[in-house]
């Protein structure tokens, strides 16, 4: 398991009270599941010798982000809302808990899918390339479940991504101050989303994930199958494309092939054109502030993560700023 701030370390006793309070049934065993750094994500099995997943949010008194504040409430909206309007495969909710009476945090159980992470999967070129297409065609999918009011909905909703983007910017820029660190780069970015106004306002709204890592698909007999959406928001589509192709580190320029792939199946077409290109620098550059502060708040130093997360933001910064600038 990742060493982490905010994981929440559940005592077994809890679960079983949690399982049986719910009627779901007498717990036999529980081991800590996946590799995620905010909440903590259990395996439970059952006398009725089925497994559940029980996620759990940080503890009350951990330090977070504030975007990321009722964040497991974020999560059970979005796979709702893929359950409602699309067929992409995700986990069935079984049962939520906000009361924090048996787990003194939010938690829920919910279904647990069999599979293999994807980036562990060994596959042959030619089924790289159909997952790939598949994954691309799954953020098509959620790209026409519309709204018309952009953001977090456990923050609050804006009229425009503008709005919405230069919002969630200045709440991270604020926490980081919070906690005692400055982030030049975090003002900057503010700057030129008041300089990109005009092409963030004609952003479409759409639900975006912001978060599919293969990290967060499962592979299982040759279907994916979609987990952890908790980082969704209202807003640009084109921000999605940081987790397809060669990361987010490189311009949209460089994701020429993978858009021909979405415009395919998508309801709504992305150009690759100037302003395309700026509003995905903006996500990317969004990312790299999000990467720089949470730094601060989960991990130490001296940690691994804490270094790849300031080597990570700066890459995306410098990349993002030339094409903003």
């Amino acid at each position: 398991m990742i060493k982490s701030k905010t994981k929440y370390q559940a005592a077994a006793e809890e679960i079983c009270s949690l399982f049986e309070s719910r009627g779901i049934g007498r717990v036999i065993s529980t081991a800590h599941l996946g590799d995620g750094e905010f909440n903590a994500a259990y395996k439970v099995t059952c006398e009725n010798e089925k497994d559940y997943v029980l996620k759990i949010a940080p503890p009350k008194d951990a330090a977070v982000l504030s975007y990321e504040n009722n964040m497991m409430e974020s999560e059970v909206y979005w796979y709702g809302l893929m359950k409602k309007y699309t067929d992409i495969l995700c986990p069935e909710i079984y049962a939520s808990d906000t009361s924090c009476k048996i787990i003194k945090s939010n938690c829920f159980i919910m279904e647990m899918m069999e599979g293999e992470i994807l980036w562990k999967c060994d596959f042959s070129p030619e089924e790289a390339e159909r997952v790939r297409a598949e994954k691309i065609g799954m953020l098509a999918k959620i790209h026409g479940i519309r709204n018309d009011r952009y953001g977090y909905i456990q923050s609050g909703l804006h009229d425009s991504w503008y709005e919405a983007l230069r919002s969630m910017a200045g709440r991270l820029v604020q926490d980081c101050k919070d906690i005692g660190y400055d982030t030049p780069d975090g003002e900057e970015f503010i700057r030129l989303i008041d300089r990109h106004e005009e092409v963030l306002r004609k952003a479409p709204c759409c639900m975006v994930n912001f978060d599919l890592w293969d990290s967060n698909i499962l592979y299982n007999k040759g279907r994916l199958i979609w987990i952890d959406p908790e980082r969704g928001f209202w807003g640009d589509p084109v921000a999605d494309f940081i987790t397809v192709g060669n990361g987010q580190k490189i311009p949209l320029t460089d994701k020429k092939k993978e858009l021909d792939i979405y415009n395919k199946t998508a309801k709504e077409a992305l150009e690759l054109n100037r302003e395309t290109e700026i509003r995905y620098a903006c996500a990317v550059a969004y990312l790299a502030l999000i990467e720089e502060v949470e730094k601060y708040v989960r991990y130490e130093p001296d940690n691994p993560n804490y270094i790849r997360n300031t080597i990570d933001a700066r890459d995306m910064y410098d990349m993002a700023f030339e094409v903003m600038r």
